[in-house]
């Protein structure tokens, strides 16, 4: 008998989570952006239950992750909105950006998870068509 492998959709809603449980690290640009002819990336930190959006690192390099020192600044700026951490952060698998959240994740005392970048469509879409539709 032929066995299909076939993973089953485990969708990501924000309803699923309490405010401040579980941040999402994330790059928002789907296309490379240009700003005086260099090609940038463009991450967000984000409250998965309210969507709330804490801050962004702007990588003037495309495709290579954030240095330590602009994700710990987010951290701090997330921290200082918030004065907790989460319970968790969530990247998308295989995300350049997961070595170093990971690690700062690890170093500030909550686990990091990693899930595929289809399953948090309805927590990010709705961002990402907002900055889409600025850049057109």
């Amino acid at each position: 008998m032929n066995v299909k492998n076939t993973r089953i959709s485990k969708t990501i809603t924000s309803d699923q989570f309490k405010v401040n449980e579980a941040w999402i690290a994330i790059r928002i640009n789907e296309l490379f952006l240009f700003a005086r002819d260099q090609p940038y990336d463009i991450y967000v930190l984000m409250d998965a239950a309210s969507t709330y959006v804490f801050g962004s690192i702007l990588s003037n390099v495309a495709n290579v992750a954030p240095q330590e020192g602009e994700v710990e600044a987010l951290f701090r700026k997330a921290w200082g909105t918030k004065r907790q951490w989460p319970d968790k952060l969530i990247t998308p698998k295989h995300s350049i950006v997961e070595n170093v959240f990971r690690t700062l994740a690890e170093k500030n005392g909550f686990t990091f998870s990693t899930v595929p970048l289809s399953d948090l469509s309805s927590i990010v879409a709705p961002l990402k068509e907002s900055f889409a539709s600025a850049f057109r």
